[in-house]
């Protein structure tokens, strides 16, 4: 089951944190949407308004592949597509049916674009659903995905138009953002998202293993681009490298100063974990870069060392 993170945190916020905080958080995690289909001009990023409202459509309903093609080129440069939908997560089937649903009612308001050549700026009010209210997690079986999963098309279907309804009457739960402000760049006519990817933290993992455990341990990703205030999720592989199961436990140390600015949502870390002879695992990570992270902080690393449970470091409950 997924736990739901409050998604107006992230709308008051994405000014702070350079549209970060709406990138991550729609949904915490466990961190698991072909969302709506986007208006015909949004498709083609004829106005710098159409492919705004499309990419935070795409990114309340967790649709990360429709998201990246909206981004600028200069961003995508540091990040591939399935580097991005990896660290954000998405869902599918009829979660993501019914999350798009949701993402179709958000409504922008006040809208104002300023042009100055290739560059644009756009300021608006945005009103979007309320996720953790409990009417809304109860139509949408608090996200709980294989529930959803579960759901007939009718059934998918009814609690849609139950969505539907409750916009339609004022029934619906919001969160209301005021003076959002995202900036946007035109690429051979068509205008997408500059989200600033170059002035990110890059976020380092390591790994190492101790006291002669006999596993194979590495991060996926190296390194992770995260602007603040954004949740990310990584991978580490571990392979058994014995004939025999073995139990290891694994610590995370971050390295000042960054450790005053970066937390670990989730982690393998927190439970023993069981391999037979030769048994390999992916093992998720979640964390997040705080929003007030310092300027001249722009590197931190953190760094997993997995013991034989037996020999785990006493008194080290990280």
């Amino acid at each position: 089951m997924m736990d739901l993170e409050c998604i107006g945190r992230c709308v008051l916020d994405s000014r702070r944190s350079s549209a970060a905080c709406i990138l991550s958080a729609m949904l915490l995690l466990a961190l698991c949407l072909v969302g709506m289909p986007a208006p015909a001009n949004a498709a083609t990023g004829t106005t710098p308004e159409d492919t705004l409202k499309s990419y935070i459509r795409a990114i309340y309903a967790r649709d990360y592949s429709a998201a990246y093609q909206l981004i600028s080129a200069t961003d995508r440069e540091l990040k591939s597509e399935p580097q991005y939908v990896e660290e954000y997560g998405a869902f599918s089937g009829r979660a993501l049916e019914l999350a798009s649903t949701l993402a179709a009612l958000i409504r922008f308001e006040d809208l104002d674009t300023t042009i100055a050549g290739n560059r644009a700026t756009v300021t608006f009010n945005i009103v979007v659903p309320d996720a953790n209210a409990p009417t809304i997690r109860s139509i949408l079986l608090d996200f709980d995905v294989q529930d959803l999963q579960g759901l007939s098309a009718d059934e998918s279907a009814q609690r849609a138009e139950q969505l539907r309804a409750m916009a339609g009457d004022g029934r619906l739960p919001v969160l209301v953002g005021e003076d959002e402000r995202w900036e946007l760049i035109r690429e051979e006519g068509r205008w997408r998202l500059f989200l600033n990817w170059a002035g990110a933290v890059e976020v380092h993992f390591e790994a190492v293993t101790r006291a002669g455990l006999r596993w194979e341990f590495v991060p996926l990703q190296p390194m992770v681009r995260a602007m603040p205030g954004e949740t990310l999720r990584t991978s580490y592989r571990v392979k058994n490298l014995t004939d025999r199961e073995i139990t290891g436990k694994a610590r995370h140390i971050i390295k000042p100063p960054a450790d005053s600015y970066l937390e670990i949502v989730n982690c393998f870390c927190f439970l023993q974990q069981t391999l037979g002879p030769g048994e390999e695992e992916l093992l998720p990570v979640v964390f997040r870069v705080d929003y007030d992270v310092p300027d001249d902080v722009q590197q931190m690393q953190v760094r997993y060392e997995f013991y034989p449970a037996d020999k785990f470091p006493r008194g080290d409950n990280k």
